[in-house]
């Protein structure tokens, strides 16, 4: 059952966040007046499809890895190249094919693919803020592991964090923030009613870093909020998780921090079971982070994903016309060997740190 657990995990992860993002894109096209031909989920052979009164296939397919929105007008699913028989439409048709769409509504349709994952993930924290209410835990130190960072650094239990790097500690969490994005920890503690300085100098094991300090949680550490709370609350969560993947990802580009933090296919897989093991709020916690994930990159300017179709439609404009089929090719082929770059660095993390847990 748990050999079961971790691909029907990462298949209903995948699933259920790809297919968010593409309505995002099948609702903006059609509030734009966009025609879709083909909503797919999955991909490979058709098992179930239907046709709705606005002609759209609706499709459930054999390989539920993700799944599609596809445009009039356009080559590929994607929406990367204009299909060449665009041009023999009916001029009714071309009023509704994506490539010959104004700029403005190209963006909205391209951003509304990722601003679906935002929306989805803040509705799924708002809910469950709402119903478990928000836990502060004061960052005190409750205990510390024998031989961890924080030992080395002469943390000692009841001290209680003041600041990192310096940045104000107001509660835990804000110390796990601080070890998701930084190496090296310099802190400020109150001991004794005196300010003490330390420095924490963190190890990184296939991406994962511990300091090594814990808090205790009481029942006095949750309280109850209403609807309105919840949504700020869920919106400042997505902010924060959005900025510690910037600095994480403008760090690795710097070479300020290693690539091994990278998850792939079979990352993702692993996290999705560990997720799933760990109870229903675990489990909803991981897909909130997957769906903000999926739609960070996809509006990072990378021709094929969101964001390069957004780059390129600045570009064109700017110059006050289209930027050419060649021009367009070579995007397609650099985002491509970007992608597929990104793929083999990802799924060798995986295989190293999958092989180091099953070895241990």
């Amino acid at each position: 059952m748990t050999a079961l657990l971790y691909p029907l995990a990462f298949l209903l992860v995948l699933s259920l966040v790809v297919v968010v993002h593409e309505y995002g894109h099948f609702i903006a096209a059609r509030l734009c007046g966009v025609d879709v031909t083909e909503f797919s989920m999955g991909f490979g052979r058709v098992l179930f499809s239907r046709k709705d009164k606005r002609g759209t296939e609706w499709k459930v397919c054999l390989i539920p890895l993700g799944g599609y929105c596809k445009m009039l007008g356009d080559a590929d699913a994607a929406s990367a190249k204009k299909d060449e028989a665009v041009e023999e439409l009916t001029e009714e048709e071309k009023k509704r094919a994506f490539p010959l769409q104004p700029l403005w509504k190209k963006a909205i349709i391209s951003v509304a693919g990722p601003a679906m994952n935002y929306v989805f993930a803040i509705v799924l924290l708002t809910g469950l803020f709402r119903v478990y209410g928000e836990t502060v835990v004061p960052p005190v130190v409750s205990d510390v592991a024998p031989e961890s960072a924080a030992a080395v650094a002469g943390i000692e239990k009841n001290d209680r964090f003041l600041t990192i790097n310096g940045k104000k500690i107001n509660e835990f969490s804000d110390i796990q923030h601080a070890v998701l994005v930084d190496d090296v920890l310099n802190i400020v503690v109150l001991r004794d009613g005196r300010e003490v300085p330390l420095t924490a100098r963190l190890k990184r094991v296939n991406g994962v870093a511990v300091l090594g300090v814990s808090a205790v949680m009481t029942r006095e550490h949750y309280r109850s909020v209403g609807l309105a709370e919840s949504f700020v609350l869920a919106v400042k969560d997505s902010w924060q998780l959005t900025v510690d993947t910037t600095v994480v990802l403008k760090r690795i580009l710097l070479r300020q921090r290693s690539a091994d933090d990278l998850r792939g296919p079979l990352g993702i897989a692993e996290a999705s079971g560990d997720a799933a093991r760990s109870g229903l709020i675990g489990f909803l916690s991981f897909i909130i982070q997957v769906s903000i994930g999926i739609g960070f990159m996809n509006l990072l300017p990378v021709p094929v994903l969101d964001g390069g179709h957004l780059l390129i439609y600045a570009i064109e404009f700017i110059i006050r016309r289209p930027i050419g089929d060649k021009a367009e090719t070579v995007a397609l082929y650099i985002g491509l060997v970007v992608l597929l770059t990104l793929l083999i660095v990802s799924s060798w993390n995986d295989i190293v740190r999958i092989f180091v847990r099953l070895k241990n």
